[in-house]
């Protein structure tokens, strides 16, 4: 007869026992570990750290969507505003790299939540130039209309008449390159 291996979810796990456990093994066995220690009853600060790093093997392995869920799980149990900014405007970066802008906004609003007046303006020239670089990525891959997407998002936030000009010079080859002629002369009839 085989012996059966049973996973133990009632046995609480320290975040020593965590980082010892982490230290040799690979990413998957890393994902899996965390996984199931999320889902036993463990200490806030233990849990934080599992999200955390969590979330820097999936970003490590381009698994941006997943990382930004766990980075924004984990700025929900920051005990500081500083710390959940940071954590919810890392999460808005990462969704904005998987291509899920819906998300970002989400992320991008609680950080706005978080932030004092000062740092709003910060808050919004950083996701301005995510969705720049997002675009620029997404140009140089020739993935031509998740550029086009990612331009019309940065064209709807809030940019200087240089910027502006920017994109829209930028959209209007990408609409030319993908056919899109009814865009192509909208833009053009606006700039």
């Amino acid at each position: 007869m085989g012996m059966a291996i049973v996973r133990d979810n009632t046995h609480s796990t320290s975040r020593r026992e965590l980082e010892e456990r982490l230290k040799n093994v690979g990413d998957y066995v890393k994902m899996d570990l965390l996984s199931a220690a999320l889902k036993k009853n463990i200490d806030f600060d233990t849990k934080k750290f599992c999200l955390l790093k969590l979330a820097e093997v999936y970003e490590a392995r381009r698994m941006f969507s997943e990382a930004a869920k766990m980075i924004r799980n984990a700025a929900e149990i920051n005990m500081t505003y500083d710390g959940k900014m940071a954590d919810f405007m890392k999460s808005c970066t990462l969704f904005i790299k998987s291509g899920n802008f819906a998300e970002g906004d989400v992320s991008f609003t609680k950080a706005l939540g978080c932030a004092t007046e000062l740092q709003r303006a910060r808050l919004k020239t950083a996701r301005k130039d995510a969705y720049k670089a997002q675009a620029k990525e997404y140009v140089l891959r020739e993935k031509r209309s998740h550029a086009v997407e990612a331009y019309e998002k940065l064209l709807s936030l809030e940019l200087t008449p240089e910027e502006k000009k920017e994109v829209q010079t930028s959209l209007l080859m990408l609409y030319e390159k993908l056919g899109k002629v009814k865009d192509f002369y909208a833009l053009k009839a606006n700039m």
